[in-house]
């Protein structure tokens, strides 16, 4: 398989009031592992979570609050190999215990589902090169 082939994915509930502080605690946390080897780790809020196209709702699947959102981390690496090495590097890192302390102030265990998915069909496209250059130029807007 190409890259991006191994997913670890989080759920996470967080109650709405918290959301900034919970960014605010995940960011360094995803911070380490993309400088440990990560393809990317990136962290999805929720938008529409009523359940369209005929499907049914994550919210009643998984019995959400009123008061709660449905957060999702994914993070990509080249393979389970890799991110058992990804996720050695991160364990040595002596700031880790001082950040998940911070972030297990906010949502408990209970609060967190993981799973570990392996890419089995997709294309990974890469932007084109105008594409890149809009994203770019943005800065220079006044």
């Amino acid at each position: 398989a190409g890259p991006m082939a191994y997913c670890s994915v989080f759920l996470y509930r967080v109650p709405k009031k918290k959301a900034e502080a919970f960014i605010q605690a995940l960011k360094p946390i995803m911070k380490l592992f993309e400088d440990a080897g990560a393809l990317s780790d990136e962290l999805f809020r929720p938008r529409d979570m009523s359940g369209r196209f005929g499907a049914l709702s994550l919210v009643l699947a998984l019995g959400l609050e009123e008061d709660e959102e449905l957060w999702i981390e994914i993070a990509r690496f080249k393979s389970a190999a890799h991110m058992k090495d990804v996720h050695a590097v991160v364990e040595k890192n002596p700031r880790l215990e001082m950040l998940h302390s911070r972030f297990d102030l906010l949502i408990s265990g209970k609060q967190v589902y993981h799973a570990e998915f392996e890419l089995i069909q997709g294309h990974h496209r890469e932007p084109l090169k105008h594409e890149n250059q809009k994203v770019e130029s943005h800065g220079q807007i006044s």
